[in-house]
């Protein structure tokens, strides 16, 4: 006759149906980031936002990360059913870190779009300020160019007439630079509306 220890019997059951019970916990917060993580997945992030020894994947996306996640839950999985202790408990360390990390990283992506929202408006506000200053700069520089030629055209000093000539000449320099300058800004300032219009 078969003897069956019974209370042990029941220890044993119990104690496959807590870690079926961890299993499961896990695997549906591992499903609840992926859902999160969906929309965004290939975009690209920073390795520097995580440790160096949290996740094997040397790629910048969110996704790729996710399935490191998924892997090594499907390893977990394996080791309990092996019963490897060991291999259990480092995989489930790995997987809780690798769940805080993608959590906290997917809690910031709003105050990222912020952040670089007011970024992009920051920089349209300092190209208009830039494009002003170079208008203004623009005008004034004509207003002298004019002013020499007047100047220019009532001397008749042959050596003050030479100097005022390099004047208007040097003043012409600065300007051909000024709206070459404008020319960029207004080039830089399309360029963003077209992107912000996208």
């Amino acid at each position: 006759m078969l003897h069956i220890n019974i209370p042990l019997f029941f220890t044993a059951i119990e104690k496959k149906m807590k870690i079926q019970a961890l299993l499961d916990a896990l695997k549906a917060q591992i499903d609840i980031l992926k859902t999160r993580i969906a929309p965004i997945a290939d975009q690209e992030f920073s390795h520097s936002r995580f440790d160096t020894k949290l996740f094997s994947t040397k790629s910048t996306h969110l996704g790729d990360c996710q399935k490191e996640l998924n892997k090594l839950y499907e390893q977990l999985c394996h080791s309990v059913s092996l019963n490897h202790k060991e291999q259990v408990n480092f995989l489930t360390e790995k997987i809780a870190h690798q769940i805080q990390a993608l959590s906290r990283e997917l809690s910031t992506q709003s105050l990222r779009k912020k952040e670089t929202s007011f970024r992009e408006k920051k920089d349209r506000v300092d190209l208009y300020q830039r494009l002003a200053e170079h208008q203004d700069f623009e005008r004034r520089l004509l207003g002298m160019v004019s002013e020499r030629e007047l100047q220019l055209n009532a001397l008749t000093d042959h050596t003050k007439r030479h100097q005022c000539q390099k004047d208007i000449a040097a003043l012409a320099g600065r300007l051909y630079r000024c709206r070459q300058a404008l020319m960029r800004i207004e080039k830089a300032i399309e360029h963003q509306e077209n992107q912000f219009l996208e």
